[in-house]
């Protein structure tokens, strides 16, 4: 058989832990394919990081502007993309996964696999901003109606597509995202910043919880209960300059370090160095820093949340992040040995997503 899978709203370093999923997933696809044939539908900006030895690219002759317009007018008007619809077809694939959980091109032929990473507007959409809360609703509905298939990265994300979005639940398969702990071996903790330190992972959006944090780690300053410096790590959004000044308010702001979009392997040096890894996320999909966090053997402080229960967070290790007693309980508590529940391979999530095509596609020719 032939796959597809459409990279065309893959826009590196912009899209956080989706990044992760699409390079690891494309990776491990070349090992479990089998004697299938996989192809990555790209534009001409982003094909040269989208690159895996192994599988063929298909590319369209757009820059990253070009395709984001072709996208919206799609979404918003009738116009058809048939530039890219000739390419599909072109290609005549069994299926096409769509990783980023909307469909583009509108009309394709063969049956759509909809990977659905992230329903966060679902529960609060107050964060975000006046496109996005038009874009989602015009795209998002559509494409799950569309989907032959649809791939969860979670049970919660599963059963809030049940709940807020009546999808039919035997449409949906759950297939956790790789979390295979990191190999540490080898692995130098960073020295540049002085010691203890707090480590916080995360593109500076709304529902990561910056915010909380930072109050959190100023109540416990104030109260001399605190020595640690707080570093932070991930691309900084229009949010970052009013969470600067919300530090300086509250006079955390000689404590503060953020090093910005930050390559993994500093990332890994980050957390052999860190006290503690901190996760005051309001809501997330999945999870993945919390578990190479717990591969370096670090304590963890994360929020309590649903889909940290799934992935097999230690209760005690969930705390509210606006009581800093709580907070101070957990960092006296020993760091993490383990996740109370066995971890899913980046191969097992490639091969479970490789079958649930290979399964779309059979579907269709009955």
């Amino acid at each position: 058989m032939k796959f597809v899978i459409s990279l065309l709203n893959f826009r590196p370093g912009l899209i956080g832990g989706a990044e992760t999923y699409l390079r690891q997933l494309t990776r491990h696809l070349v090992a479990c394919r089998g004697s299938d044939e996989v192809v990555l539908l790209v534009f001409r900006d982003n094909a040269q990081a989208c690159r895996v030895d192994g599988l063929e690219q298909c590319v369209i002759d757009r820059s990253d502007r070009q395709t984001i317009a072709a996208r919206m007018l799609e979404a918003f008007t009738p116009w058809r993309d048939r530039t890219v619809e000739r390419a599909l077809a072109a290609l005549k694939p069994d299926a096409v996964l769509f990783p980023q959980q909307s469909i583009y091109p509108k009309r394709v032929e063969a049956p759509a696999v909809l990977a659905v990473m992230d329903l966060q507007h679902l529960f609060y959409p107050e964060n975000f901003a006046l496109f996005d809360r038009l874009f989602r609703p015009a795209i998002y509905p559509f494409s799950l109606r569309k989907a032959s298939r649809l791939i969860a990265i979670s049970a919660f994300t599963a059963q809030t597509l049940v709940d807020r979005c009546g999808v039919d639940p035997a449409k949906i398969s759950v297939t956790h995202l790789g979390a295979t702990l990191p190999d540490v071996a080898g692995v130098k903790p960073d020295e540049a910043i002085p010691r203890p330190f707090l480590y916080y992972p995360a593109a500076t959006q709304p529902h990561k919880g910056h915010d909380r944090l930072f109050r959190c780690v100023a109540a416990l300053k104030k109260q001399g209960k605190l020595p640690h410096k707080l570093v932070l790590s991930g691309r900084q959004t229009d949010l970052w300059p009013k969470l600067q000044t919300l530090a300086a308010e509250l006079g955390i702001a000689g404590d503060l370090v953020h090093e910005g979009f930050t390559p993994y392997t500093r990332v890994c040096s980050l957390y052999a160095a860190a006290d503690t890894v901190v996760f005051p996320t309001r809501f997330e999909g999945f999870g993945l820093p919390v578990v190479e966090a717990v591969g370096f053997g670090k304590r963890i402080i994360a929020s309590r949340l649903a889909v940290f229960d799934e992935i097999g967070v230690p209760a005690e290790c969930q705390i509210d992040f606006e009581k800093p007693e709580e907070f101070l309980a957990a960092l006296a508590r020993p760091p993490v040995k383990a996740l109370t529940r066995p971890l899913t391979s980046w191969s097992e999530t490639a091969q479970q997503t490789i079958d649930l095509l290979r399964r779309a596609a059979a579907e269709k020719n009955r």
